[in-house]
């Protein structure tokens, strides 16, 4: 098993394939890749290794989210310093001998020396994902979010809120105005759980 940073052209097809949302973020990400041997697959790198699992890390939707969590965990943390792991995929079926834990260990090591102090991770019961894999790899939990609004449009495919915020934005026009432009209503979420893991102590 190795790990390496990757690209978004890498990771983008993979997370499309094999995460549940379908979708690849956007914006500033940091994406890492472990690949195996023996494996057959589309992804396979100079070495004849095959991408088998894919993290993204980047930086949360919500720009109070650092204060939000010094306040749960009772420590402080900056944004700066903060990251949240938005994507964690594998192939199906999955292969004992390469647990996702020992892929998100490898991948925190390499995060540390870029100065990132924590990471924040959210697992969705909507999709029956109880938080396992974050228990298991030492994230503390710290509770429920709240419920959110989000958008869904007439096939019933789950928007993001930004979409129609930027929208109403960039049109100078009230967000209920933006979701009846693009076709979109709003659906209540179910809360999520919320996971979060030192890497190490703030250097500030």
């Amino acid at each position: 098993m190795k790990v390496y940073p990757i690209t978004i052209s890498t990771a983008r097809p993979f997370i499309e394939q094999w995460h549940y949302s379908g979708r690849c973020p956007t914006g500033k990400n940091l994406f890492f890749g472990m690949y195996v041997t023996g494996l057959s697959g589309t992804q396979t790198n100079l070495f004849g290794e095959t991408l088998y699992a894919v993290t993204d890390y980047g930086i949360g939707v919500n720009p109070y989210q650092a204060q939000s969590l010094s306040k749960i965990a009772n420590r402080t943390i900056d944004t700066e310093h903060l990251l949240e792991l938005k994507r964690l995929c594998r192939i199906e079926p999955r292969l004992e001998q390469y647990p996702l834990t020992q892929f998100l260990a490898r991948c925190h090591k390499m995060l540390k020396p870029l100065g990132y102090t924590d990471i924040v991770s959210f697992s969705d019961p909507t999709f029956g994902h109880s938080g396992g894999i974050y228990k298991a790899a030492n994230f503390q939990y710290l509770g429920k979010t709240n419920a959110e609004n989000h958008a869904e449009d007439s096939e019933g495919v789950s928007r993001h809120r930004r979409l129609y915020f930027r929208f109403a934005r960039r049109n100078g026009i009230s967000n209920e105005e933006a979701r009846k432009r693009l076709g979109l209503r709003l659906v209540k979420t179910q809360p999520k759980d919320r996971w979060l893991l030192q890497l190490q102590r703030s250097r500030t």
